[in-house]
C-alpha cells in the first residue's frame, strides 16, 4: 500500500492519490471510473519528475503547453528522463503511459463500455508505471 508523505512534492502526491481513488474505485465496482484517476496518477508524476530531475519547473511546464496538448508537452519531455533511469524497461515506461492515456480516453469519451479485466490490468499498469519511478527515482 502507498503511503502518503505530506512533506512530498504536491505532485507526487496528488499522483499516489490518484492512485488510491482509482484503486477504491475498482475495490468498489467502478473499473470504468478507475480508468481516469490512474490515468493522471501517471500524468502528474511525471510533472514530478520533469520539474525535479529535468529541469523544467512546474511554472515553465505550464508555458511549455499553453500552446499544445498539455499531455504531450509534458509527456514527451519527461519520459525519456524516466527511460534513462531504467534503459532495460524504457520502452515498457512509454508502452504503459500510452495505453494508460488510450484507456482513459476510450472511458471517458467513448460511448462503450470495457472489459473489468482490460481496466484491472490498466490499474496494475498505473500501479508499477508509479511504483517503478518511485524505485529508480528514490522516491
Amino acid at each position: 500500500m502507498l503511503k502518503l508523505n505530506k512533506n512530498m512534492a504536491a505532485y507526487l502526491n496528488k499522483a499516489r492519490t490518484n492512485i488510491k481513488s482509482a484503486q477504491i474505485l475498482m475495490g468498489n465496482g467502478l473499473p470504468m471510473s478507475s480508468a481516469h484517476p490512474a490515468y493522471y496518477s501517471a500524468f502528474l508524476l511525471l510533472k514530478y519528475v520533469l520539474a525535479h530531475f529535468g529541469s523544467i519547473n512546474y511554472t515553465q511546464q505550464e508555458a511549455l503547453s499553453s500552446s499544445k496538448d498539455s499531455h504531450t508537452a509534458i509527456s514527451s519531455r519527461a519520459l525519456p528522463i524516466v527511460a534513462s533511469k531504467d534503459p532495460d524497461a524504457s520502452n515498457d515506461y512509454f508502452e504503459k503511459y500510452n495505453k494508460l492515456k488510450m484507456i482513459r480516453k476510450k472511458a471517458d469519451y467513448k460511448p462503450v463500455e470495457m472489459k473489468d479485466y482490460l481496466l484491472q490490468e490498466n490499474l496494475k499498469d498505473a500501479e508499477a508505471f508509479l511504483s517503478g519511478i518511485e524505485s529508480n527515482f528514490n522516491l
